[in-house]
């Protein structure tokens, strides 16, 4: 019995490694399996009426928190992200407009492909 336990949780530990692998494909890829576009998403928070309540507001939010999964993905080092997916994310989400105008004034900087 006691070996059968054993063999339970080294098997376990040996498998735990492969749920936090992250598959090498290019953040292009990404977008695309996802059907987003990160920079089109950045552009459309500039639109008016885009960070108001509704429709458009969740999409943008389920959008930049794909963006933010792909280009500031969770445990990776913190680093200064241009755009800063998860900081817009952050402001539309506690509709703080003040951060939000702040983070996207500072895109516009960010190379053409914006990742």
């Amino acid at each position: 019995m006691a070996c059968l336990l054993f063999a339970a949780g080294a098997a376990s530990g040996a498998d735990s490694d492969l749920v936090n692998e992250r598959f090498t494909t290019s953040g292009e890829d990404m977008e695309a399996h996802w059907a987003i576009d990160c920079s089109a998403t950045v552009a459309a928070l500039t639109e008016p009426g885009a960070q108001g309540a509704g429709q458009r507001r969740a999409e943008l939010a389920d959008a930049l928190r794909k963006c933010g999964f792909i280009y500031q993905p969770p445990g990776a080092d913190t680093v200064d992200h241009c755009p800063d997916y998860n900081r817009l994310l952050q402001a539309l989400e506690k509709d703080d407009t003040s951060a939000l105008d702040k983070s996207l004034k500072q895109a516009p900087a960010c190379a053409t492909t914006l990742h």
